[in-house]
């Protein structure tokens, strides 16, 4: 782990993340083999394998990723699995899956074969091999739980931190991440030719008045990124926060049970970023 420069709040940022891509597209009514391993149809074979994906941050994603092989190649996979002839088995076919945020996978050239007796095949043939990919342009189109923390892609140019464990959820104005606890819900603004000091006093209007120690606002650039925080009726913690630069504006709401989290809150809203084009 890695410690926050703003605020001190650890950031799970190494490690590997294994992720099951499910049976292959189009495929109905196989029959499986070895444990669920292999499958087969009329005209094809299937192998369930292994693909390391190397990420940025020295990480690691682990697919199971099922390849299309030969009838004959399949019944071959089933017959060793559990046995000696397992350790020295190889074999080469296509890749049956499509694969975020990637083109054209599915159908690739692809091989594979056993390293570990038991562990399942793995792939040493595939167009991802050999290439370090970017975790946070990777790992923003998978929308589910992650045992680490990505800056999370937004609609347009900006991007915020997805804490570890929390879910995404897209909504119809914009993401909300949520886990035991805590919650953030994210929205991107636009208004042409609106200045950020605009922008942000149109947001504030109708804003709860809350003391001095409750708020700041600070200008990083051409930005201004401002925050309000207060305990609601439910007792929950409300951290709002906004990032308004001309005619753009990413809007930022913590919401936290335990009031230490607060840190953790003003973290996310720091990690706030627009990519230039």
């Amino acid at each position: 782990m890695t410690a926050c420069e703003c605020c001190g709040t650890e950031i799970d940022d190494a490690g590997a993340i294994d992720l099951d891509l499910g049976p292959p597209p189009g495929v109905r009514d196989p029959s499986f083999e070895a444990g669920g391993n292999v499958l087969l149809t009329e005209d094809a074979g299937y192998v369930r394998c292994v693909l390391p994906v190397d990420l940025t941050g020295d990480l690691e994603l682990w697919f199971g990723a099922w390849m299309r092989v030969s009838p004959e190649a399949a019944r071959h996979a089933a017959d060793v699995w559990d046995g000696p002839g397992y350790a020295s088995l190889s074999f080469t076919g296509t890749f049956s899956h499509d694969l975020k945020p990637w083109d054209g996978l599915r159908g690739a050239e692809v091989a594979a074969e056993v390293h570990e007796p038991g562990d399942l095949p793995e792939y040493v043939r595939h167009p991802l091999l050999g290439t370090t990919w970017d975790r946070d342009e990777v790992l923003s189109g998978y929308l589910v739980e992650l045992p680490v923390s990505i800056q999370q892609k937004l609609p347009g140019r900006w991007s915020i931190e997805r804490t570890a464990g929390l879910t995404p959820y897209v909504l119809e104005e914009g993401l909300r991440f949520a886990g035991p606890g805590r919650a953030v819900f994210v929205d991107v603004r636009r208004l042409q030719g609106t200045p950020a000091e605009r922008f942000l006093e149109l947001a504030l209007e109708g804003a709860p008045d809350v003391p001095p120690d409750q708020k700041f606002l600070v200008r990083d650039g051409v930005e201004l990124r401002h925050a309000l925080w207060l305990v609601a009726a439910s007792g929950q913690h409300e951290f709002h926060g906004h990032v308004a630069r001309f005619g753009e504006m990413l809007v930022v709401t913590c919401v936290h049970d335990d009031p230490a989290d607060h840190a953790w809150a003003r973290h996310v809203l720091n990690s706030a970023r627009f990519r230039r084009a």
